[in-house]
């Protein structure tokens, strides 16, 4: 069974979302990390998202954008 999380992510792509950004005003990092980029890591290990470029600060090594490339399928 997968995490809330991974069904509001699937939502967000269903509707045509393809681009994530951490809002410092709304959480912290790891939260961003923990609600978008790991439902997606593991959206692109089942095959529903071909491929994920994650944008990280020089600084740091935490996502703080992440974007879907390639093909979706939604039906995996």
């Amino acid at each position: 069974m997968l995490d809330p999380d991974y069904y509001k992510v699937l939502l967000e792509i269903g509707v045509g979302r393809r681009f994530w950004q951490f809002n410092p005003a709304a959480e912290n990092a790891h939260a961003f990390h923990v609600r978008v980029v790991k439902p997606l890591r593991r959206l692109q290990r089942r095959g529903v998202v071909q491929k994920l470029h994650e944008i990280t600060p020089v600084d740091d090594r935490t996502p703080i954008a992440v974007e879907i490339i390639g093909q979706v399928n939604l039906t995996k």
